[in-house]
């Protein structure tokens, strides 16, 4: 008569193996989520951060990239610098930016609903030179360097009105409307 082996068969696996494999899954889980949760904080903490409130005098700020902020008198604007955006929120005031190039890193200053862009790109671009001055139902914007872009719901279904150097852009919420000028021109809508 034949005796029951002590081995398993070749099928079936043994209980450790299993708890090793999922153990293992378990352990593959994890370091998927701390590598989502970590990309999700990255993107959404700020690396450097600063609010900057000037009571009847200017001030200037410089970005750990290089680029600097200055801040009329008055002004009131809060700054973010995150791994792929640098973001400018600015309430009231005036401010000037000398924006540097940082690889694939865009630059934004929100005024409300109306966002000043500068795309982030791979190729090295010369620094841009803007002035945004934020009134209660006004946005102006002038460059005087480079080449950027105003998101506003004044430019309809474009979106965007993309402005070159000597452009003028006047964004009047209170009519919905906005004026872009160029030096030495007349007004166009």
């Amino acid at each position: 008569m034949p005796q029951p082996s002590s081995r398993t068969s070749p099928t079936q696996t043994s209980p450790w193996k299993r708890r090793l494999g999922w153990a293992c899954l378990v352990l593959a889980l994890g370091l998927v989520g701390a590598l989502t949760v970590s990309w999700v904080m990255r993107e959404s903490s700020p690396q450097f951060g600063e609010q900057l409130r000037t009571q009847g005098e200017a001030r200037e700020l410089v970005l750990p990239d290089g680029s600097r902020i200055h801040a009329g008198p008055d002004t009131s604007l809060s700054v973010g610098y995150y791994s792929r955006r640098r973001q400018v929120i600015l309430a009231r005031g005036e401010a000037s930016f000398h924006v540097r190039w940082q690889y694939r890193a865009a630059f934004l200053v929100q005024w409300g609903v109306n966002e000043v862009v500068i795309d982030g790109s791979r190729v090295e671009t010369p620094d841009i030179l803007f002035r945004v001055v934020a009134e209660p139902e006004r946005l102006r914007v002038e460059l005087a360097e480079g080449q950027l872009k105003v998101r506003t719901v004044t430019a309809g279904p474009r979106e965007f009105v993309e402005l070159r150097p000597g452009d003028v852009l006047i964004v009047d919420m209170g009519t919905r409307t906005h004026q872009l000028t160029h030096a030495g021109q007349a007004p166009a809508r």
